[in-house]
């Protein structure tokens, strides 16, 4: 969930990965007496044990053992023990090692003996450069056209004083490089073989200029309410996980699953309630949940500040405010704080695509100091705006009623992670979906198809994004996915077929909460019979209601699907009522027209998020 952006100089930054021999001084042998086994029972009956040996239930997260001692998990008890043994044999070994050392300083007293930062000198350097005074928690939001950060991305902030005094902020972060565009192979990789994951500390600043400016997504802060104990434990949590070299899965072991390990360090015993399919979402959900979130700061970026703003102050305005940036005369305008925030975001944004140079980008952020400077008292009110932990969960199974074809069938439809576009897309840029695993079937109730399964779809991606076009953004709305769908074909019949389809288009909001859109729709389909290649343009609008729920309505005509002669005409339409907690209702109708044949079909659809 973390995107191959970190070349330069963040590549060149702080890796954590040391070798044992490297980072220790000197190496003292001492006797000590053997642990007795109700000390070691107590040990490895403590959450927090559990934790380091990244257990739930008492069983590895992954199949990876590299992280044992022993090179394959027995069990609680037998780690404890070989860790013991371990440093015992020899002080070198608690190099790679720190925290749990200082866990089992609480149950052996003469373990208080060994300190780290004096026998491991890559170590010292570590926690004298890397301070974790403060803690907080990185939450970037989702860039669906990204295979990597499609569900957002989660990290941490370590703050505090280096050990010369200066103040320093490093992000903490694990992802995997994406060296292809092959998204099926993507998808396996991550999802079946595991990709190398990289475990990565670098001064924080970089992350975030990337994540604002270049990918244009939002940032929220939220500041941790750890005691000085549990954030020493994290520092020396994040050492150990830099001597490892995990495995990157997207669904068990990924950016969210590292964050939330070392997070649940406050709340150890709560790691057994954590789902095994984590997304960046719910490790924020999961520290407001437990009362860890001392503060929160939205930082919006350029693109969010620009969309949002040009509606509050009219495109008159801002094609003014527009072609003053543009010439670099900002100093014959009379700007409100609502403006002077549009044109700070816009001149940024004018910079980082290259619009405007940089002599006119500083003349114009010194005029909007000056205007900054008479509305200091000021900030905007966004406490209307959806924050991400208040969306419902992304996990969908739902069931209900379908009436096709004049026959009519139950349904069911589950996919373990998702945003669709049927939910509530108010706290994002426009209207986003990204689907992974959609299974959806039908099941027959008429007695002449009494308990008949019919297989409606298989997908294994859908991705679909449409960002608004505004007066200075021209952004392309884009769409993609591949797998099994039933579609009907020119003989009025309904056939499942491989599909792969292209989408890119253009969206516009009309006004808050009405947008239209339009696309062109490539595709390639085939069973065993027969392949073809199909083109299909799209109109629609949605509409978000005052009575909390959002109105659909989709048009769209298929050239040579199955080969047909015949254009195939689409009309939906449909209704998702929002406001109530982990439940999604949603009534469509779809009308398909073959030559002067119609099919229709009506669906309605109780879903649970989870």
């Amino acid at each position: 969930m973390f995107t191959r952006i970190l070349k330069g100089s963040i590549l060149a930054s702080f890796f954590l990965i040391f070798a044992a021999n490297s980072t220790a001084s000197d190496v003292t042998q001492t006797s000590y007496s053997k642990v007795d086994s109700a000390t070691l029972q107590q040990i490895a009956n403590d959450p927090l044990w559990h934790l380091l040996l990244q257990l739930k239930n008492g069983k590895p997260i992954t199949n990876d053992t590299s992280i044992y001692i022993s090179k394959s998990f027995v069990s609680p008890l037998a780690e404890a023990q070989a860790t013991i043994d371990l440093f015992q044999r020899n002080t070198q070994n608690i190099c790679n090692y720190p925290a749990r050392l200082r866990l089992l300083k609480r149950y052996i007293p003469e373990f208080d003996l060994i300190t780290p930062a004096e026998h491991c000198a890559e170590y010292r350097k570590f926690v004298e450069s890397v301070p974790a005074d403060s803690i907080k928690l990185i939450y970037a939001s989702e860039n669906v056209t990204s295979a990597s950060s499609m569900m957002g991305h989660i990290m941490l902030r370590l703050d505090g004083a280096n050990d010369k005094g200066i103040p320093v902020k490093h992000g903490i972060t694990f992802f995997t490089e994406l060296d292809s565009l092959n998204v099926p192979h993507i998808m396996y990789e991550t999802l079946m073989t595991g990709k190398e994951g990289v475990f990565k500390v670098a001064p924080y600043q970089e992350f975030e200029q990337y994540y604002l400016y270049e990918e244009q997504r939002n940032i929220w802060r939220y500041t941790l309410d750890f005691n000085e104990q549990q954030r020493y434990f994290v520092q020396d949590y994040i050492w150990e996980l830099g001597q490892q070299s995990p495995a990157y899965f997207f669904h068990i072991f990924n950016c969210a699953t590292v964050t939330q390990l070392l997070v649940n360090i406050a709340r150890p015993a709560h790691l057994n309630q954590v789902a095994s399919w984590l997304t960046p979402l719910d490790v924020v959900k999961f520290a407001q949940a437990h009362s860890l979130v001392a503060s929160t700061q939205f930082i919006p970026s350029n693109k969010w500040e620009i969309t949002t703003l040009e509606e509050s102050i009219g495109s008159k305005r801002a094609s003014t405010i527009s072609s003053h940036l543009a010439r670099a005369q900002l100093d014959s305008l009379s700007l409100s704080f609502v403006e002077t925030k549009y044109a700070l975001a816009l001149n940024q944004y004018f910079r980082s695509a290259q619009t405007i140079s940089e002599q006119k980008y500083q003349k114009n952020s010194a005029e909007i100091a000056t205007f900054d400077a008479k509305y200091k008292h000021l900030s905007l009110d966004v406490s209307e705006f959806p924050v991400p932990s208040t969306r419902q969960q992304e996990g969908y199974v739902a069931a209900g009623f379908t009436h096709q074809d004049s026959h009519s069938f139950m349904s069911i439809r589950a996919f373990p992670v998702a945003r669709r576009l049927a939910d509530d897309n108010r706290s994002m840029i426009g209207e986003t979906e990204l689907i992974l695993a959609d299974v959806e079937f039908r099941v027959g109730l008429e007695q002449s198809n009494l308990g008949d399964i019919y297989v409606d779809k298989a997908m294994l991606y859908q991705m679909v994004s449409r960002v608004p076009v505004t007066q200075n953004i021209s952004n392309w709305s884009s769409s993609f996915n591949i797998g099994i769908n039933r579609v009907l074909t020119g003989e009025r019949q309904r056939k499942l077929i491989v599909q792969s389809e292209f989408g890119l288009g253009l969206t516009r909001e009309v006004m808050q909460g009405l947008g239209v859109y339009s696309d062109i729709i490539v595709g390639a389909g085939a069973n065993k019979h027969e392949a073809f290649v199909y083109a299909k343009p799209v109109v629609g609008l949605y509409a978000y209601t005052k009575l909390n729920s959002k109105l659909a309505v989709n048009l769209s005509r298929t050239f040579n699907q199955y080969g047909s002669d015949d254009p195939i005409d689409t009309a939906s339409f449909s209704l998702h009522q929002y406001g109530f907690e982990n439940i999604a209702l949603d009534f469509e109708v779809n009308i398909q027209k073959v030559a002067d044949e119609y099919e229709s079909s009506a669906s309605f659809m109780l879903g649970y998020r989870f």
